[in-house]
């Protein structure tokens, strides 16, 4: 396939010196609806049992956004109602793009709308067997299996074809953003601890003003409703919804700050579900509505890969020891002695990829894998600026929660047993914390 893209008898490449002379860009969008086609098991609430479901409360999108032009290097940012993003098959999608259009890596953001109302992809949390009724190591149903590995596949193609329609579908477009405020997120760990209110916003329009797509980012967990098993978006897709509704033709993205240790509060109703994302609606309502900071360039992309440390490194007297737990400990050292008798090893650390987009002077946007806690946001804004700085957590991977040195030191779930859920043998070293923020500063020193 060969993506050109033609305007008025002109290419991209002869359109690049008018597309930088008048303060456009090139902008494609494209969505598509990733909803299961068929009964299956849902993400993110192990008590919810071992029931599969097909009941629907919100449908749930893949959405896509290209930038810049073949020449220039596009790049591309998704959002996905999903729990999280497996780096495999955010790899898949930049090897199949690879090879249809000049792209890497550094290049394809996926940001995971977190809600704990999609389907099983993979197997992302090694919860599959770990659900209310005890923690089996018995396989599944093969029924089950199956629902899952066919969804996983089909949402592995959905993603190629998003993103190559967004490609497609780019055309001479304005882009500016803001940063508003938003206040039901909630720290879940301490009262009055900290959180991060800040609602930045993308605003992408044709060259007469009218409004394409607008890409919101919030620090909050996405479980208003709880382990209802149902599929839903949660205030996502409440939000999506709305601005949709009040912009017919446009298309509103959501993506996750740094919301691991932040849920939404009150929460447990569905009255409060749509409440939250009609604060989000109406914040974009009201920042659209002002003189955004024009965005001339399209993003530039790089990656670094870091290696994130385990505080502890279980021997195997104490996986047998731990092994005898009727828990996610217990779970996860099974699991464990089976791969060392396999002949593998329990891994010392992680790798983990931080990416960093610049859309010229104008705004940094850092994209984190995980569910990263509100600390890091904090801290980069205080260093690199708030101003200028956007954090996405939830992307292009889940490898598990990223602790900062403060909860790690103070423990408890995010630190410690969220870690088994995540098949990891313990909790990180505190200088994890250190290791991040500087790989984003190496990252813009290296000059983006």
């Amino acid at each position: 396939m060969v993506l050109s893209i033609f305007m008025g008898g002109a290419t991209i490449a002869q359109t690049k010196k008018v597309l930088v002379e008048n303060g456009e860009m090139l902008v494609g969008t494209a969505r598509v609806d990733i909803t299961p086609r068929t009964p299956i098991r849902l993400a993110g609430y192990a008590s919810r049992g071992a029931n599969e479901t097909d009941k629907i409360i919100h449908r749930l999108e893949a959405k896509a956004l290209a930038f810049g032009s073949d020449v220039q290097q596009p790049s591309i940012l998704l959002t996905v109602d999903l729990v999280g993003i497996p780096k495999d098959i955010t790899d898949n999608l930049v090897e199949t793009l690879a090879k249809e259009i000049n792209i890497d890596a550094s290049r394809v953001a996926i940001c995971a709308s977190h809600t704990h109302g999609g389907p099983e992809v993979g197997n992302l949390l090694n919860i599959l067997q770990a659900r209310k009724e005890g923690f089996s190591d018995s396989l599944l149903s093969s029924g089950h299996l199956q629902h899952i590995a066919l969804y996983t596949e089909e949402l592995k193609k959905k993603l190629v074809q998003v993103s190559l329609e967004a490609l497609t579908n780019r055309k001479p477009s304005l882009v500016s953003w803001g940063q508003g405020k938003v206040g039901f997120a909630k720290n879940r760990r301490t009262e009055g601890g900290p959180v991060d209110h800040a609602m930045p916003l993308l605003k992408v329009t044709d060259t007469k003003g009218e409004l394409q797509a607008v890409l919101v980012n919030y620090a909050c967990h996405a479980t208003t409703i709880g382990g209802v098993n149902q599929i839903y978006g949660d205030w996502i897709s409440e939000a999506k919804i709305t601005i949709e509704e009040r912009h017919p033709g446009a298309m509103a993205m959501v993506a996750i700050g740094c919301g691991g240790d932040s849920n939404p509060f009150p929460r447990g109703q569905m009255k409060q579900m749509r409440a939250y994302g009609k604060q989000i609606a109406d914040e974009t309502e009201r920042l659209l509505a002002q003189q955004l900071e024009p965005i001339t360039e399209p993003p530039k992309g790089k990656i670094k890969t870091v290696e994130l440390p385990f505080a502890h490194v279980p021997s195997i007297s104490e996986l047998i020891q731990q092994s005898k737990e009727n828990s996610i400990k217990g779970y996860y050292s099974r699991l464990a002695l089976y791969r060392v008798l396999r002949g593998e090893t329990i891994p010392s650390k992680l790798s983990y990829q931080v990416q960093v987009w610049t859309f010229g002077k104008q705004m940094v946007m850092v994209n984190l894998p995980g569910e990263v806690v509100v600390d890091y946001a904090l801290r980069l804004k205080k260093e690199l600026g708030p101003k200028t700085l956007w954090v996405n957590a939830y992307s292009n991977d889940a490898p598990s929660y990223i602790a900062s040195r403060r909860v790690i030191e103070e423990g408890g779930y995010e630190a410690e047993d969220s870690m088994y859920w995540y098949n990891k043998p313990s909790s990180y070293m505190p200088e994890i914390e250190d290791i991040i923020v500087e790989a984003v500063h190496d990252l813009l020193r290296s000059g983006l």
